[in-house]
């Protein structure tokens, strides 16, 4: 809860609940690709892996900074959009090897969309 009991506004919920799902299909996605020995282009199944990884981490900060109210979760939100494109062109070039490298694109590409939404919010408030 909030320190100042102020309610949240449509852009910090949003931008909270695509946050934890972002994170959710990406360990779900890097956790599909551990193991996959079978893999032609290892590097690139490596590099998702680690992208999905640290996308899921800068998700969850940005949700929990946001859901605090945080005066740094502008900074954040800009943070995961940076973190969620990087790791969408690699889901993007990844999808014809794993099943859930396409969701886990457009998953991120949602969420950067909706924490840059939230850090322009951030800005002119």
């Amino acid at each position: 809860m909030p320190h100042d009991s102020r309610s949240f506004t449509q852009h910090e919920k949003e931008c909270i609940v695509a946050c934890f799902a972002c994170a959710e299909i990406c360990n779900a996605c890097e956790d599909g690709m551990i193991g996959m020995e079978h893999e032609s282009d290892m590097q690139l199944t490596a590099r998702c892996i680690r992208q999905c990884r640290e996308c899921a981490d800068s998700c969850l900060l940005a949700a929990q900074w946001v859901s605090r109210q945080s005066p740094l979760a502008e900074r954040a939100c800009q943070f995961c959009a940076e973190v969620c494109d990087v790791c969408a062109e690699t889901c993007e070039r990844h999808a014809p090897h794993h099943a859930l490298c396409g969701p886990c694109a457009r998953e991120c590409r949602r969420c950067a969309e909706l924490c840059r939404a939230m850090a322009a919010t951030v800005a002119t408030s």
